[in-house]
């Protein structure tokens, strides 16, 4: 294991245990057991620590979910899946869900809090298409309303996965998420809610995903670790293609289809499609 995985690791425990703000740099080196000259030569601050696992937890998160929304099963199914795979993150990433649970938003800086924002709103953006997908004009301008008694349902029923001691039954309350929207959607008639009161605080990922953005993925991916020749080669000719002036959907689309089931490059084929969503001659 490398040093900066040591240190993840043993900051993700102490977090969950201590909170963020009771925790010191000084309080991971000794359980990662390393020196503070080893610490900063990883991470410039505490702060940059906290932002890569914010990072590298919630580009996963958002990823899974825009899988979820976009695959071609039907709605009804999208929408257990969307719960199941929301549950699902929770159990295996525990230690950092815990944080985000418990933390409260005043212990974290602006720059974090706003990174957890965007994040936040890109599901958001998610769960609205599949809400719109799902149940159409039978919302009548009610969708935020249910997006917010959505995401309370979600978040207590994952406080208790988090926090209370008994096995859970993440299908079974996938399933009973289902039925609560459902009965929501179909049965709710007032609304609060408008469309000139709601405004998602930061564009989609559509909106702001550049060439730029998608190459600096890449040198990213190149610099931290070894890949299949496959897949650096795939990486190669994106980045080729995305220094040209126009871009070719066809080549984009299948260097997308090439690293799509690669997992290091999960955050980087959600960025491309939306890409290429932007770039495609459709819209």
């Amino acid at each position: 294991m490398s040093k900066k995985q040591q240190i993840l690791e043993s900051a993700l425990q102490l977090f969950a245990e201590k909170g963020i703000e009771a925790t010191s740099v000084q309080h991971i080196t000794q359980a990662a057991g390393i020196s503070k000259g080893a610490f900063y030569l990883s991470f410039p601050s505490k702060e940059t620590l906290i932002k890569e696992i914010i990072d590298s937890f919630m580009k996963n998160f958002v990823a899974d979910i825009d899988r979820v929304v976009n695959s071609f099963k039907s709605p009804d199914e999208k929408l257990y899946l969307f719960f199941h795979a929301h549950l699902a993150l929770l159990e295996k990433h525990a230690d950092f869900a815990k944080i985000y649970a418990r933390e409260p938003m005043h212990a974290l800086n602006e720059e974090i809090l706003e990174k957890l924002i965007h994040y936040d709103t890109w599901i958001d953006h998610s769960l609205l298409s599949l809400l719109d997908e799902l149940h159409g004009e039978q919302l009548r301008g009610r969708r935020y309303d249910l997006l917010i008694a959505i995401k309370g349902f979600v978040r207590i029923y994952s406080q208790l996965v988090l926090f209370h001691p008994y096995p859970h039954d993440i299908e079974k309350i996938a399933e009973l998420l289902v039925e609560k929207t459902n009965v929501l959607a179909a049965y709710s008639n007032t609304a609060y809610l408008t469309e000139e009161m709601v405004e998602l605080p930061m564009p989609g990922p559509e909106e702001v995903t550049t060439a730029e953005k998608l190459l600096a993925v890449i040198a990213e991916l190149l610099e931290d670790e070894q890949h299949p020749p496959l897949m650096a080669e795939s990486f190669s000719l994106l980045a080729e293609e995305l220094k040209s002036e126009t871009p070719r959907h066809a080549i984009l689309h299948g260097l997308q289809a090439n690293i799509y089931d690669y997992a290091p490059a999960k955050w980087l084929s959600y960025l491309l499609k939306k890409y290429e969503q932007k770039k495609s001659p459709d819209n």
